[in-house]
């Protein structure tokens, strides 16, 4: 008898980060200006020693992650299910979330670590949703979680 294998999940896409996909542009650009100046080494030189199928291809490969991380644009019935997504994941998260006030002052507050650590560890499914609706909204300025946290 063979017993049945159970089904796997599709892996949830990553999004890049603004800072990520600034990185990632900034190397392209490097490379393809590193390759643009080479041009005009001709044989002989130290530029010939340099391969310019290397480069290209991670001009490549640089591009298509750019293209396959980058969060898409939202449009209407989605950018809405989103944006009510987003309202009820803040609800969640803000629910029993230690107070800035808890986590500044530690000393003066007794068990506000232990209470964070509780906290982030109830919430890290929501969290993680939370920045990839927030990455897919708002690409280029995602709210962070710390907006959600109460003065006292």
């Amino acid at each position: 008898m063979t017993r049945a294998k159970a089904k796997r999940k599709a892996p949830v896409k990553e999004y890049l980060s603004p800072t990520e996909r600034e990185n990632l542009q900034s190397e392209k650009r490097d490379l393809e200006n590193t390759l643009k100046d080479m041009e005009g080494y001709g044989i002989g030189t130290a530029g010939a020693a340099i391969d310019k199928s290397a480069i290209t291809r991670e001009i490549s490969m640089l591009g298509n992650a750019i293209d396959e991380r980058t969060a898409p644009t939202p449009r209407a019935v989605e950018k809405d299910r989103l944006v009510k997504e987003e309202k009820s994941l803040e609800d969640a998260i803000a629910l029993g979330m230690p107070t800035w006030y808890e986590m500044n002052k530690p000393t003066r507050n007794p068990g506000a670590v232990r209470k964070h650590m509780a906290w982030s560890d109830r919430n890290k499914l929501n969290i993680k949703r939370y920045r990839q609706v927030q990455r897919i909204l708002r690409p280029l300025d995602p709210k962070s979680i710390e907006s959600l946290r109460k003065e006292k």
